[in-house]
């Protein structure tokens, strides 16, 4: 059982008794509340009141002025008197700080900073706003033509989260119509190009990474390696997810040389001699054999290489002749086998 205690009041504004819902409420009615309201405005106080809150905000106002002329009459500040003098939250300090790398030290508990290193700062960002602000803005005013995603994605067999990062990383023009993105033809053309994929089209044989494994007696990074280093024309194949490798390019890349200037990759290497990657590396550093450093590959001297290792397997032809040979030895020894048992 639930007591409800009687609140009674007298209105302010009619001056009648009555029963009030809170220990708050001034008015026997809204009507009477309303009247109250607009008579107070009449009546100047609600002009009064504003006044108040103005002179209260400029008040503020001077003792926030006042602190930021006194923090910078300091030469160190704490993070709290960092925060008041740009004007923002203690987090926005901590990001600025790991960001700009602006340095600190540590007094007991306190930790403190120059505060000339903050001016340096903030001028340097206002520098390069400036600059910003003033340089040219790029219009693509000079592009006509422009692909759809959905045309990007069949002519160069990917998908859409992976064309999303090569545009994001290359910064490839584009335009919004109708909430859908246009992006430009020469500039999405070009960077395919560089990767090894505009040919694709023209080409009408091709290799998957097992048939150069198979081949060409090489490992699956040393596939990776080849293909990226000479930029071979590839492209993915409509059903699944395998890749493949102009049987062209391929063949007269091994055929006609091998590397640049008589120089290999380290996985090519590994694959042509059959050796581990340890091992070339110990070779090159027992017998001196040159090695260079090409971006983000290192190439060795197959010259230097043979003086140790001998010829290798490097090219089509001689891997076929070598399957040939083999298949007559083979041949001739099964004739011979059962000549014996006749």
């Amino acid at each position: 059982m639930s007591n409800k205690v009687k609140i009674e009041r007298i209105c302010e504004y009619c001056g009648k008794n009555f029963i009030a819902q809170t220990c708050k409420t001034r008015f026997c009615s809204h009507a009477c509340n309303s009247k109250h309201y607009k008579e107070s405005i009449r009546s100047g106080r609600y002009n009064i009141v504003t006044k108040e809150v103005k002179e209260e905000k400029q008040q503020r106002l001077r003792l926030s002025i006042d602190e930021i002329e006194f923090i910078q009459a300091k030469e160190y500040i704490s993070l709290k008197q960092f925060a008041t003098y740009l004007g923002v939250g203690r987090r926005s300090v901590y990001n600025y700080i790991h960001k700009y790398q602006i340095p600190f030290i540590k007094i007991g508990r306190r930790t403190m900073i120059a505060r000339k290193e903050i001016d340096t700062i903030m001028n340097t960002l206002i520098k390069s706003v400036e600059a910003l602000s003033e340089s040219p803005i790029k219009t693509l005013e000079h592009l006509t033509d422009f692909y759809s995603v959905k045309e990007i994605e069949e002519k160069y067999r990917i998908k859409y989260n992976r064309l999303y990062v090569i545009v994001k990383e290359n910064d490839i023009p584009f335009v919004t119509i109708a909430g859908h993105k246009y992006y430009s033809v020469k500039h999405i053309d070009k960077y395919f190009l560089k990767m090894g994929y505009m040919e694709a089209e023209e080409i009408t044989r091709w290799y998957t990474i097992e048939d150069i494994q198979k081949i060409y007696r090489m490992t699956v990074k040393a596939v990776h390696s080849f293909t990226s280093r000479h930029k071979i024309p590839k492209k993915k194949e409509k059903t699944g997810n395998t890749t493949l490798y102009s049987k062209k390019h391929v063949d007269d890349i091994k055929n006609a040389q091998i590397g640049e200037d008589g120089y290999i990759t380290i996985p090519e290497a590994c694959a042509m001699f059959n050796v581990d990657r340890d091992t070339i590396y110990n070779r090159c550093q027992t017998y001196n054999i040159p090695k260079i450093n090409k971006g983000k590959f290192v190439i060795v001297s197959v010259e230097g290489l043979r003086k140790v290792f001998g010829t290798g397997n490097i090219a089509i032809n001689n891997v076929n002749e070598q399957q040939e040979s083999n298949h007559v030895e083979q041949t001739n020894s099964d004739k011979e086998n059962e000549s014996i048992t006749k």
